[in-house]
């Protein structure tokens, strides 16, 4: 088929069905191919998990690369003054702190991830809503994280904490993962996109 008769397939096309439906079907194929067929309203979802609305301490983390890219939920739960955000402190041991400044109160900690600075308070009260990350997800709530069981000690001392993974699609897996006695299952999975 040559050039012309592709140009006027295409008119056709164009005039039959329209240029808005064939760049919706485009635009879908883009997303399904890299996988963001998945992901449906995450700020919407994430505002409606069970407490998030009402609770004064909502524990969070500042996303590295390739992982997915909450900052508008961080800056917001500053600016309200209810982020927490985690601070390796030693081998496997990881607390929260109060985060009121994402500018004065954060620097470049541990395995480069920007954390709480020294000074500031240790958080020792109630978190009933803790926003995830991990390496892979399924969507029945296994997590996998970078191996070293910070999250699943800290996240085993609130049991009854409402646990959000937030994944990019390429974290989401469908397929079991392997699970050791002490991995924390989260109560949902929410997918959300590396960069927005």
């Amino acid at each position: 088929m040559g050039i012309g008769a592709s140009v006027l397939i295409f008119i056709l096309v164009m005039l039959v069905f329209g240029s808005s439906q064939i760049v919706d079907l485009v635009l879908k194929k883009r997303r399904e191919k890299r996988g963001e067929d998945i992901i449906q309203d995450p700020w919407q979802q994430i505002h409606d998990i069970p407490g998030y609305r009402d609770s004064r301490n909502v524990a969070a983390f500042y996303p590295l690369k390739g992982e997915p890219n909450i900052m508008p939920i961080v800056e917001e739960l500053a600016l309200e003054g209810r982020l927490l955000l985690p601070r390796c402190e030693g081998e496997g041991i990881m607390n929260f702190y109060k985060v009121n400044s994402l500018r004065k109160d954060l620097v470049k900690g541990h395995f480069g991830i920007m954390e709480p600075r020294e000074g500031l308070e240790k958080f020792e009260g109630d978190i009933p809503v803790f926003l995830v990350p991990g390496t892979m997800f399924n969507w029945d709530g296994c997590r996998k994280g970078h191996g070293k069981g910070y999250y699943d000690r800290f996240l085993a001392k609130f049991p009854k904490a409402y646990k959000a993974g937030i994944a990019t699609p390429a974290q989401i897996s469908e397929e079991p993962l392997p699970q050791k006695e002490t991995d924390v299952r989260m109560d949902t999975v929410i997918a959300c996109k590396q960069r927005y």
